[in-house]
């Protein structure tokens, strides 16, 4: 592990993990190895495990911690953590496996990129996992889905990191350590964090420079997930060119630092809204955004679920600035907040910001009204549109 500086918020558990290897082991010693081959999903864990991004997990979880994170968002050492971080693997793959023993995971090339030291193998309660994670058995849920599809053994054991995987945005995707070196030559120590999957509205701008303001910020981190998406959702290319023109042209200057964040969705709605700003709280945000329906699916979760969830995790560490549905009021000309139970008053004039929104509005090769989005924002889009580019996942 590396310590950090004192000046950034500490790590979550105190120390940043890191099991990148310095020295890449001898070819023959890796192909002598028993091999598990990973899809994208868990090499993307396995490369936020090592880089520190999941502090303090050194590896995917033991038995102990998986039923404990399920019944109680906590570690079996009393540490916050929402979500069980695993690695499914058939019978007869389990069965190869010798516990003490060290194995291969492989990319689809087949090339070692990380290493196992398997400490323990187990089966797991496929509805009891469903069920506590999600808080239905709902067939119609995607998290459920994903449970029931898994393979009946988990793997634990501490991880060791070779490779990197290859990716597109490589150049955009900060490790914890690397960003936090960043805000320390900035003299950042108050810094806001923020988790998007869209291209920014003006809903996006009035929450970012509102917590900055009112909790007094150094800096803003913004952070566009990528990784496999929902189809619909904006590519992570257009995403970055437009926060990118913000920087250039709105932002404050030298107050926002722009990073990827690799990760897919786990679809486990306020679970996954405490899950987010852990990882930010390691990256180096003191503060971080939790919009309305912050990880929302579908009808599952009550929009402001993942704000009260915060309630239960005083010795979180990193402080939430939390966000109502923001409009934008012509009568008032600004943005405002609902208040959460909030009910549509014609006399204010209201507008709703949305993402939803902003895509159909593209799809029909229309530019947002500036109220909703900056035209110089909405023109990267537009122009792609029409260009015959493929801005959404399909």
């Amino acid at each position: 592990m590396d310590n950090v500086s004192s000046s950034l918020i500490p790590p979550h558990g105190g120390k940043l993990v890191n099991r990148v290897l310095a020295e890449i082991p001898d070819r023959r010693y890796l192909e002598s190895l028993p091999k598990v081959r990973l899809d994208q999903n868990r090499q993307m864990d396995v490369e936020q495990i090592c880089f520190g991004t999941y502090s303090p997990l050194e590896g995917f979880m033991s038995q102990e911690d998986f039923q404990s994170v399920l019944t109680r968002m906590r570690l079996a050492n009393g540490i916050v953590w929402p979500l069980p971080i695993f690695l499914d693997v058939a019978e007869e793959t389990a069965e190869k496996l010798p516990i003490g023993e060290v194995i291969g995971l492989t990319n689809d090339q087949g090339e070692v990129i990380a290493l196992l030291h398997l400490s323990e193998k187990y089966y797991f309660d496929v509805e009891d996992t469903a069920e506590k994670m999600y808080g239905t058995g709902s067939d119609n849920h995607p998290g459920v889905r994903m449970i029931r599809a898994m393979q009946p053994v988990l793997l634990a054991g501490q991880l060791d990191l070779i490779k990197v995987r290859e990716s597109e945005t490589r150049a955009y995707e900060l490790t914890p350590k690397q960003l936090r070196w960043l805000f320390e030559d900035r003299g950042w120590v108050k810094v806001l964090g923020f988790h998007t999957r869209n291209v920014l509205h003006r809903g996006h701008e009035f929450m970012q420079l509102t917590a900055m303001e009112d909790e007094n910020c150094d800096g803003l981190l913004v952070q566009p997930v990528v990784g496999k998406k929902k189809s619909g959702d904006f590519k992570t290319e257009y995403i970055i060119q437009c926060y990118e023109k913000m920087i250039e042209s709105f932002y404050p200057k030298e107050k926002v630092v722009l990073s990827a964040f690799s990760t897919f969705s786990r679809y486990a709605g306020p679970r996954e809204a405490v899950f987010t700003a852990l990882c930010r709280k390691n990256y180096g945000c003191s503060h971080f955004i939790i919009g309305r329906d912050h990880t929302g699916v579908g009808d599952y979760y009550d929009p402001y679920a993942s704000h009260r969830i915060f309630d239960q995790f005083p010795d979180l560490g990193i402080k939430i600035a939390k966000f109502n549905e923001v409009f934008y009021s012509r009568r008032l000309n600004k943005y405002v907040q609902g208040n959460g139970n909030f009910t549509y008053d014609e006399s204010e004039m209201l507008r709703i910001i949305s993402g939803t929104q902003a895509r159909a509005m593209f799809l029909r090769g229309e530019m947002p009204p500036s109220w909703f989005m900056r035209p110089e924002i909405s023109s990267i889009v537009l122009a792609a549109v029409k260009n015959g580019e493929q801005v959404f996942e399909q």
